[in-house]
């Protein structure tokens, strides 16, 4: 099994990533999340991966961080939770308040994901709701950022979305530039210059 990838971001599109390394070229699913923060094409990468074998097919998954891929592991623990759709889940909603809502038992934010019913919903909350700790799913992101303040930056994330910016891409920018001493309005400043390069 391929346990990541380090190489070269040759293409990415919908969903993919095309990463060479050692003259081949690997192609992977990716979430959302993950494809937001690629590198420009042509640049290093590194890609956590996890192998699909199937009788008719072998797909490729990928992940920004073992953070993500461990909670796609655990997705796929899910009944009726399969590779794809662990993607989709991943895809449709952000990590942090996936964990959170699987621990809380808010089943309704989970249902309101793209392509998951109620009843898939619940499976999830059930199964996974005492196994997962959500401390370890803050923020798991390319750069390394952890040690930045959670408050800080979703404050931040509120101000961008006030301005008209995307939530996903005003958190991914927020994350992106923050520092462990960063305030708030320090955030907001270095992402909205981040957004003019």
């Amino acid at each position: 099994m391929l346990a990541f990838l380090n190489g070269i971001l040759r293409a990415k599109y919908e969903g993919i990533a095309i990463v060479e390394c050692g003259g081949v070229g690997y192609e992977i699913m990716v979430t959302n999340s993950t494809f937001c923060n690629l590198p420009d094409e042509d640049e290093q990468v590194k890609i956590y991966t996890y192998m699909n074998v199937r009788e008719d097919e072998i797909t490729l998954f990928g992940f920004e961080s073992m953070e993500e891929k461990n909670l796609f592991l655990q997705l796929i623990t899910v009944g009726g939770i399969g590779a794809k759709t662990a993607i989709q889940i991943l895809s449709g909603i952000k990590q942090s308040d996936l964990v959170n809502s699987i621990v809380a038992g808010d089943v309704h934010l989970i249902a309101n994901i793209k392509g998951i019913g109620k009843k898939t919903a619940e499976r999830i909350v059930l199964e996974l709701k005492d196994k997962l700790n959500p401390y370890e799913y803050v923020l798991p992101l390319f750069d390394n950022q952890s040690q930045s303040d959670p408050t800080a930056i979703d404050d931040a994330v509120l101000v961008l979305t006030s301005l008209g910016i995307n939530k996903h891409e005003a958190s991914r920018l927020a994350r992106k530039v923050a520092t462990s001493t960063d305030t708030a309005e320090q955030i907001v400043a270095k992402s909205l210059h981040e957004m003019g390069n």
